[in-house]
């Protein structure tokens, strides 16, 4: 189980307790992270999520890097027919999400969803861009994600860049209890950037949210133009 997993699942049995992982640069600074910034929706996620699904019966929903579940169960919660897909690297994780919400598909890597599948809607969020690594595939995996949403189809990025430049990537780890993730490539974006290369991928911009987390955070809510 990873470490990001232990302490989810830490903060899941103990609701009372303020736990914290904690997210450094290999070599460099760190911080801790509140497991409650990756259990529940914050206001304005929840109303990004209901403009997305938008009444629709039966949406096809894909969560990227969906951690807990907690952005595919409030779209379950909202429209109960959906067909959901998740991707999470973590076993435990991706079980979890099984257990707690219908499941059409899962999958270990964003790689591993098919080229031929379509999605109304498609969450990338908890710092969740960040997920891609690098610029270049970055950039290469917003384009992949574009083929993946229909017409009219929408995605919610969420975001932040503390550093210099409009884009920037390091090598990670996370830590708690003992458990070490990585080092892995995480990547950062600035608001400009990340509506710069959704409109490249085809993408038309809807509305950039900052986010109640702080830190320079945001939200971007894209369509798939026609």
């Amino acid at each position: 189980m990873s470490a990001f997993a232990q302490a989810m699942f830490e903060q899941l049995r103990q609701p009372d307790r303020d736990v914290k992982f904690h997210m450094r640069i290999v070599g460099g600074p760190g911080m801790d992270c509140p497991c409650c910034d990756f259990l529940y929706l914050r206001t304005e996620e929840q109303s990004l999520v209901r403009e997305c699904l938008g009444g629709g019966q039966e949406p096809c929903v894909l969560d990227i890097g969906c951690g807990i579940g907690r952005h595919s169960a409030f779209a379950h919660t909202l429209s109960p027919h959906a067909r959901i897909t998740i991707v999470e690297i973590d076993q435990e994780l991706r079980d979890y999400c099984i257990s707690v919400v219908p499941v059409a598909d899962a999958y270990k890597q964003f790689s591993d969803v098919p080229a031929d599948a379509h999605f109304d809607t498609v969450f990338l969020m908890g710092n969740g861009l960040g997920i891609f690594g690098s610029e270049s595939t970055t950039r290469q995996q917003l384009q992949r994600l574009y083929g993946l949403v229909v017409d009219g189809g929408c995605v919610l990025v969420e975001s932040g860049n503390f550093a210099a430049g409009s884009f920037y990537a390091a090598q990670h780890e996370i830590e708690y209890d003992g458990y070490v993730d990585g080092p892995f490539t995480w990547g950062y974006a600035t608001r400009e950037w990340l509506q710069r290369e959704l409109v490249n991928a085809g993408f038309k911009v809807v509305s950039v949210t900052p986010s109640s987390r702080g830190r320079s955070f945001f939200i971007c809510h894209a369509k798939k133009c026609t």
